[in-house]
């Protein structure tokens, strides 16, 4: 961690004690299978207690309500409500029916202008989606991964593109046409071709959001067990690295617009609710290892579902943000989103003057960023995309 000597010279309060609250995410932790690939918190859907579930979810809702309350902040107006997981059309359409219900009860639902829902494509589930479909929910998130059936039997999805293909008609039938597909790339066996003829189904099936991630093996997964000491089964480096930058070309010479480092959208389709993440924007979250953001403070649920409802505020963990932290985050999250960093908006956030031109500096030599003197901002440079760790590292 670098020793910023100026860190406790700065005046004033994290603005996000003072942003009103306007995104609400839910984990819901049930899974047919856990992917090879997939660190998120999940158990198996056939030993859940859906009741259990829904009485936690009410519980830790309004117990972060009465906390909302005792500090005086803004939770008026939800803008932004997304329901991942897991597998959230796992849930049974009442459940789902009810969780929907009681957000509108508690928290009111008429200004919420984007609600995610997170679908896998198999053969189970559809009831559950239109249920909150019927209820709300105006933009569906559809695994996908790729579309050849060897590569999703490899990384564990229990869909065929077939399911894929049916599953997305359905959705359109219901009358969503905002839709995010998820594309992986550096898996097994994966070639360069592959990921190009993905793409270009989604392109052709008029996705408008598009987000493409690479494989990472996350200690604790079976993927890691399994390739962390056989890297020779996985992509190169290099050829890994021109998937990623096959795709951003593909996508933006049909029409997308990059607008984070693993997002692209057609205009007017951008995940509203992520960019609130990414703009340190207060976000609360409810279920099982889920991540609030709100009054300056990040809680993190317990990643036990027996611990979460036993006491699911007891047993979170909290980390108090100060001004500093905070300024550190915004410009490390501004450097995802292709419109970069600000100093002109970092003003108008914290009422101040940047602090960080040595960092700037380092990074200009180095090549892995540029000032961009139309935007007025300081972005990202193609081997900055590559080496975008070592850019937020400069601000950590």
């Amino acid at each position: 961690m670098k020793d910023f000597a100026n860190s406790n010279s700065f005046s004033g309060s994290n603005p996000n004690i003072s942003d009103p609250i306007e995104s609400l995410y839910i984990h819901v932790p049930f899974c047919t299978r856990k992917c090879g690939y997939c660190d998120y918190y999940s158990i198996n859907s056939e030993l859940a207690n859906f009741d259990q579930y829904l009485s936690g979810i009410e519980l830790e809702l309004k117990a972060i309500l009465v906390e909302i309350a005792k500090n005086d902040l803004q939770l008026n107006k939800l803008k932004t409500l997304y329901i991942g997981g897991g597998t959230p059309s796992a849930l049974p359409p009442d459940v789902m029916t009810s969780i929907i219900d009681l957000i509108k009860r508690e928290i009111g639902f008429t200004d919420v202008l984007e609600f995610t829902i997170e679908v896998n494509p198999e053969p189970v589930g559809h009831q559950t989606v239109l249920a909150a479909i019927e209820n709300g929910a105006n933009r569906i998130s559809l695994g996908y991964q790729a579309k050849q059936d060897h590569l999703l039997e490899t990384i564990g999805r229990l869909h065929t593109n077939i399911d894929f293909l049916e599953t997305l008609r359905l959705i359109r039938v219901y009358g969503i046409n905002n839709i995010s597909c998820d594309l992986m790339f550096g898996l097994p066996d994966q070639r360069l071709n592959d990921v190009l003829q993905s793409a270009k189904q989604l392109i052709e099936l008029d996705i408008p959001h598009i987000s493409f991630y690479s494989l990472i093996l996350e200690p604790g997964t079976l993927f890691y067990h399994k390739y962390n000491k056989r890297p020779d089964l996985l992509p190169a480096e290099e050829v890994e690295r021109a998937m990623y930058h096959s795709l951003l070309k593909f996508f933006q010479q049909n029409g997308y617009d990059y607008y984070e480092l693993s997002s692209c959208s057609k205009p007017g389709f951008y995940s509203q609710h992520n960019y609130n993440y990414w703009t340190t924007k207060p976000y609360l979250a409810l279920g099982p290892s889920a991540h609030s953001y709100y009054n300056g403070t990040r809680k993190g649920n317990a990643r036990s579902i027996n611990k979460w409802l036993a006491d699911p505020e007891k047993n979170a963990e909290y980390e108090k943000i100060d001004l500093f932290q905070a300024m550190q985050e915004y410009v490390m999250l501004a450097f995802r989103l292709s419109e970069g960093f600000s100093p002109q908006k970092f003003n108008r956030r914290f009422g101040q003057e940047h602090p960080f031109t040595s960092e700037l500096d380092h990074l200009l030599k180095q090549g892995l960023i540029y000032f961009d003197p139309i935007r007025m901002s300081y972005r990202l440079t193609e081997r900055g995309l590559d080496f975008a760790n070592q850019v937020f590292i400069e601000f950590v």
